[in-house]
């Protein structure tokens, strides 16, 4: 499933200097839930945006209406998928990149887990 390496690196918080993170490319055994949630969101961002690895406007909109659409409601209007897709687009390219794309899953992620906890269905 993995090919090739690949380092990840974490800003220390005090110091500012980057660390390695030591990843494993080739798992031994069974992937967890939380990896195999991770691999699932990488397919879906690449059956979007395709061998280009870059999502467009248009893209997006359809990414978004069919694979979140229990977490964001469809984007009808086209100035909500401007606002959007300007609050993402950080580089200015006119295309969303994984590591922009992650950004909108980390926040709707966010805004969401309060309903998935035990407090919340108590």
């Amino acid at each position: 499933m993995f090919t090739g390496s690949f380092s990840v690196f974490l800003r220390d918080s005090k110091n500012k200097t980057p660390r390695r993170l030591p990843v494993s490319p080739r798992p031994s055994r069974a992937m967890s839930e939380l990896e195999n949630s991770m691999i699932s969101i990488i397919k879906v961002f690449h059956k979007y945006s395709g061998h280009k690895c870059k999502l467009r406007k248009a893209e997006l909109k359809e990414l978004i209406n069919n694979e979140m659409t229990h977490f964001i409601l469809k984007i009808q209007e086209q100035e909500t998928l401007d606002q959007l897709f300007g609050d993402l687009d950080q580089n200015g390219d006119l295309e969303i990149d994984f590591k922009e794309f992650i950004a909108l899953v980390a926040m709707v992620t966010s805004a969401c887990q309060e309903l998935f906890t035990p407090a919340h269905h108590s």
